[in-house]
């Protein structure tokens, strides 16, 4: 399933996927960002395609962020790239 988005004459197509592309733990982009949540020099995280992700490391530097196009570059020493799990509450887990 696609999206289109008419922006300022460009026709921006959204699929259902997303890319992480890392060089060297030096230099991240992914693209697919609907929304970027915390930003540190330790941590980023964001949703991408409705999943929460997180990136750690150290003297992570945002290069570029632009949720309208969905891209993300990071610059800094990347130690790990997760998926995290959406914790639920104690009352959702007991009444399954």
């Amino acid at each position: 399933m696609e999206q289109t988005k008419t922006l300022e004459n460009k026709n921006i197509i959204r699929h259902n996927c997303h890319k992480i592309i890392c060089e060297n733990r030096n230099n991240i982009c992914i693209t697919g960002v609907e929304k970027a949540d915390n930003a540190s020099p330790t941590q980023f995280s964001c949703v991408v395609m409705g999943r929460n992700l997180e990136i750690c490391g150290k003297e992570l530097t945002v290069k570029k962020l632009d949720v309208n196009e969905g891209i993300v570059e990071l610059a800094g020493e990347i130690d790990e790239i997760k998926y995290a799990h959406e914790k639920k509450s104690l009352i959702k887990r007991l009444f399954k």
